[in-house]
């Protein structure tokens, strides 16, 4: 099909979810579940959804550890061992042939564009690559597990050279041991001790270039961070200084930014908000603890470029729906609302691509919710909350997604006083003034203000 129908779509990945909870259920949990529940820390095989709140990024299958068998019962995992991705055998058939997948992919990252099907081909094997690595360098994992459910490959990131990615020959899931070849399970089991000894592999250390603020200025003050125009890649310098490596990083990536923009239908100008901006390496990032995990993504407190603040992320592969939302919240933010950051709305520090996997949006904190407050708002947090909204519609900007949960009280350290921010506007829009009317309606409301003496 060349232009499936999104019914098609929606058809083929229930199909794809379908089959990969056989694979998981028969030639996972069926030989080897059992084995993983009696060890002294059980282990569990399971789908990604289930425990989405501590992993980062949307791997199709984790592998997971606990304290004891009702921990897991429980959804509750102390330590992550492993990622897994699965895809089609027909897709990786006709990508593939019987041709190694490290083969292929070594081969696929000095292409050129050549405008065929061929060069098509290789972009979509260095997107399935890099998502893999992708999902492993983020959740600072050695090993993971990519599968077609009739093949799988193993791989793995070395300590001494974590930036570097080793991919196993291929292992057919029906193979049996020889006196050449392991077998299928012996591979398995041999992958899963492996993750269970040593799961966990960290990105290089950040240099003093890697760590710099690329946006500060001399006189310390910060109220220029939203001007990030260094957050689009620069053009390649012809001087002849940057090192090779450096050069074939970038070129992999803008590689692999093509095959995901092709995937994606948007309007030209997103597509070049997109294939422009600077992509950020794993280890320029300092992860904390999660803040939420709601309909626009996985929400954590980070450290970047010596900054500290709240970083939603956005998976570059899975959900085309979340990644248009985080290019919209990037416009909003960049554009209409650029001169209220940090006065209605958080300042917004940084934004661009995590490791060519994950679209990120990197801003100040913004303090406990109104939901979260509940009974304690007081009618000053209420009326700065109508005051804020009344701004970003003066802007001509249509929040489009008010609720309590998107209100944000924030202690101003100078004064003492809170303030009142609004966040997420991955639903924003420019309105007109009878749907903005509506809006501001809708918030009062659930304010519980009297409209008609407001």
């Amino acid at each position: 099909l060349k232009n499936p129908s999104p019914v098609v779509f929606s058809l083929a990945k229930t199909i794809s979810i379908l089959v990969g909870l056989l694979y998981l259920r028969v030639f996972v949990l069926r030989f080897n579940e059992q084995r993983l529940l009696d060890l002294t820390r059980p282990e569990k095989w399971c789908r990604c959804e289930f425990f989405r709140q501590t992993v980062k990024g949307h791997p199709d299958f984790i592998r997971c550890s606990a304290e004891n068998k009702q921990q897991l019962l429980r959804r509750e995992f102390t330590r992550l061992l492993a990622v897994s991705e699965a895809k089609p055998e027909w897709l990786i058939r006709s990508l593939l042939g019987e041709e190694e997948l490290y083969t292929a992919y070594n081969i696929a990252v000095t292409a050129v564009d050549d405008g065929t099907d061929s060069y098509t081909k290789y972009q979509k094997i260095i997107r399935i690559v890099r998502q893999m690595f992708g999902y492993m360098v983020i959740n600072d994992m050695q090993f993971g597990l990519l599968t077609s459910y009739v093949r799988t490959w193993f791989f793995c990131r070395q300590p001494e050279n974590p930036n570097s990615l080793y991919i196993s020959p291929a292992v057919s899931t029906n193979q049996n041991h020889t006196s050449v070849q392991a077998s299928f399970l012996e591979c398995m089991h041999y992958f899963e001790n492996l993750s269970t000894n040593s799961p966990n592999v960290h990105s290089s250390p950040t240099t003093g270039e890697d760590n710099e603020d690329d946006n500060k200025d001399d006189n310390g003050d910060d109220d220029n961070d939203n001007n990030d125009d260094d957050n689009y890649m620069e053009e390649d310098n012809n001087d002849g200084s940057g090192s090779k490596q450096h050069k074939k990083h970038k070129n992999v990536f803008k590689k692999a930014m093509k095959v995901i923009i092709r995937n994606v239908s948007r309007k030209g100008k997103e597509k070049m908000q997109l294939r422009d901006m600077k992509n950020y390496d794993r280890n320029q990032f300092s992860f904390g603890d999660m803040l939420g995990n709601g309909r626009s993504g996985a929400v954590f407190t980070a450290k970047l470029c010596g900054k500290t603040g709240a970083l939603k992320i956005a998976d570059l592969y899975k959900n085309e729906n979340l990644l248009k939302e985080m290019l919209n919240e990037i416009k909003i933010y960049h554009g209409p609302l650029k001169e209220i950051q940090g006065i209605y709305i958080p300042k917004l520090l940084k934004f661009g691509v995590l490791h060519e996997a994950f679209v990120f949006i990197f801003t100040s904190f913004a303090g406990e919710s109104f939901a979260e407050l509940g009974n304690k708002l007081t009618k000053e947090e209420k009326q700065l909350a109508i005051e804020g909204l009344r701004a970003i519609h003066i802007r001509g900007v249509m929040h489009g997604d008010v609720r309590l949960e998107n209100i944000m009280v924030k202690e101003k350290n100078l004064t003492g006083k809170n303030c009142v921010w609004w966040i997420d506007f991955a639903l924003s829009k420019i309105g007109n003034a009878k749907e903005l009317d509506r809006e501001m309606f809708e918030l009062k409301r659930l304010l519980g203000i009297n409209i008609k003496n407001s």
